[in-house]
């Protein structure tokens, strides 16, 4: 079987090789124009740039402190203070000179207070007569208000009553209040009293201390200035008013 395949192939390509050059040697009779084959063309690929894109920087926002607020704190109330009580306004009026006067009366121990009711106030004393002077006039003094118990600071007044006894007029300097416990408040200055024309007027002043005081009416018969200096001509009338300062 083999042999026989074998034989076929080889009468084949016996065949074969008559036929070929008898058709090769007629195809060479006519020539054939030469191919040209055109050259390939290159197109240049543009070059493509790589865009890288960087993304923006996040810059973080500060972020400011926290400011904790101070709690407000009460206001504290101040305590309770005392009034100051005004004092009365020195002068330059120098002292009246000291007259005889009779001796002080001495201090006695205010009456205690009861739990239910103040202490009764006395009856004032019975005013003094016009005590009279060397210059011809009479001074009548009585308390205002019809008292002569006070507390600290409360403001005593009196009212003073000038009589001219004479037929001329009287000019004064200065007018005004002493006190047992050295101050002296002028009420008046630079005028004059009359004939048969009184001269009234009030004035008051507190005491800052607890006890028995008096008070006199006191007038220089010079002229302001001199009343200012030593050499005033000065009188105190006696006897004045007593008071009493709880």
């Amino acid at each position: 079987m083999q042999k026989t395949i074998w034989l076929l192939f080889l009468g084949l390509g016996l065949t074969l090789a008559c036929v070929v050059p008898s058709r090769l040697s007629s195809q060479q009779t006519t020539p054939l124009p030469p191919t040209r084959t055109p050259l390939p063309t290159f197109t240049s690929t543009p070059k493509k740039t790589a865009v890288v894109v960087i993304p923006p920087t996040v810059t973080p926002t500060p972020i400011p402190p926290t400011v904790t607020p101070i709690p407000e704190l009460p206001t504290p109330t101040p305590p309770p203070t005392d009034t100051p009580i005004p004092q009365p306004v020195a002068t330059d009026t120098p002292l009246p000179p000291t007259a005889t006067a009779p001796a002080p009366v001495p201090a006695t121990a205010p009456p205690k207070a009861q739990p239910t009711k103040p202490p009764a106030p006395t009856n004032p004393p019975a005013p003094p007569a016009p005590a009279g002077g060397a210059h011809g006039v009479l001074v009548k003094l009585t308390l205002r208000d019809g008292r002569n118990i006070y507390t600290v600071g409360e403001k005593v007044f009196v009212k003073f009553e000038v009589n001219n006894t004479t037929a001329n007029m009287i000019p004064f300097g200065i007018l005004g209040l002493n006190t047992d416990d050295g101050r002296f408040q002028t009420s008046w200055d630079k005028s004059e009293v009359s004939p048969g024309k009184p001269f009234s007027h009030e004035d008051g002043l507190p005491f800052n201390g607890k006890g028995n005081h008096k008070i006199w009416l006191s007038i220089c018969f010079s002229t302001k200035e001199v009343c200012q200096s030593a050499n005033g001509d000065w009188e105190r009338f006696e006897p004045g008013v007593d008071v009493v300062i709880q």
